[in-house]
């Protein structure tokens, strides 16, 4: 408990290098921790409990060795600042956003298969913030498509529920809601049954018991029907 308050407060009295080795272990130790709370954040829309300190600035500072958990942790640490940047309009929280997204276009140049899907859907949640309605629904269209090929489901979830909101909020209502189902079935895939029906709650909440859909969405279809092509193939 003294070498985890230490590093929390960013003081240490290890000068062995057993301890050390201890102390090493304790900072791994907190950054998966904070991953993880980024990540239950994102998914179940609960903001109250994230790091006040910023995951990849602590990762930075502390020299933390990164590991497969932390790239993902500030894949959501960046999702989770924008969203709280556009309920509060905090410039820490957009300044976290902005960090994560140069962090995922860096490394989506290094493994386009493993990052450009998360690099893509920061970017479509900086237009969105910045208010580029065109761009951010070319990027969510983008992100989706990628999550799609490289057969990360519950980021296609996650794409398609926040191009579903965007769409929602700029009223175009019939597109959001073809979205909004979509996300439903990809978590519904991934086995996230209670973020599915936080999803459907969410849906219920916006558009009522009567809304009629009129027909799939033509860019969704497109991504779909890349999707059974390259079954095909």
């Amino acid at each position: 408990s003294l070498l985890l308050f230490e590093y929390l407060f960013g003081v240490t009295s290890c000068k062995h290098s057993n301890m050390a080795d201890v102390y090493d272990r304790v900072r791994i130790w907190y950054v998966q921790f904070a991953c993880q709370l980024y990540m239950r954040s994102f998914l179940f829309q609960q903001y109250n409990q994230i790091p006040q300190d910023g995951l990849l600035d602590r990762i930075t500072a502390k020299s933390v060795p990164l590991r497969p958990l932390f790239y993902c942790g500030v894949f959501y640490e960046g999702l989770v600042s924008f969203r709280l940047a556009r309920q509060t309009d905090g410039k820490e929280y957009r300044r976290k956003g902005e960090a994560a997204l140069v962090f995922m276009r860096n490394w989506a140049k290094c493994s386009k298969w493993n990052f450009e899907n998360k690099y893509l859907l920061l970017e479509a949640e900086m237009m969105n913030f910045s208010g580029y309605h065109d761009q951010a629904c070319q990027f969510y269209e983008d992100a989706i498509r990628s999550s799609n090929e490289h057969k990360f489901v519950h980021e296609e979830a996650m794409g398609s529920e926040l191009a579903a909101s965007f769409f929602f909020e700029i009223g175009l209502h019939q597109k959001s809601y073809s979205f909004f189902l979509h996300s439903v079935d990809c978590y519904k895939k991934w086995g996230a049954l209670a973020i599915a029906k936080r999803v459907e709650n969410d849906i219920l909440c916006k558009f009522g018991s009567g809304f009629v859909q009129e027909s799939m969405d033509d860019s969704l279809a497109s991504i779909l029907a890349q999707k059974g092509s390259s079954k095909r193939r």
